[in-house]
């Protein structure tokens, strides 16, 4: 992608960083192309998109989490507590 202000090729980046999100904070990959003449840095709607995914996917890990339906050591998902008979409940209700 080329730069707005320079013409130039940006390189494209990714960096960690924090968002906040329903008084939570979440550390997620931050994706970016930077114009290194003017150091801005610059999204498309496409990394827009992605950004917002790796959001949404901390989002929800930490709600399995908060259930307990994540082992949080491994980061994998504790498929057989979905099926101890547990009776179904909405979210945010237990």
């Amino acid at each position: 992608m080329k730069s707005p202000l320079s013409g130039r090729e940006m390189k494209l980046m990714t960096e960690p960083s924090t968002l906040d999100y329903k008084g939570k904070t979440y550390n997620v990959i931050h994706h970016y192309y930077l114009c290194e003449l003017t150091n801005e840095q610059f999204t498309t709607t496409e990394l827009d998109e992605q950004n917002l995914q790796e959001l949404n996917k901390q989002v929800k890990l930490d709600f399995l989490e908060e259930c307990g339906l994540l082992e949080s050591e491994e980061g994998k998902i504790n498929i057989s507590t979905l099926y101890e008979g547990r009776t179904k409940y909405r979210i945010g209700e237990q």
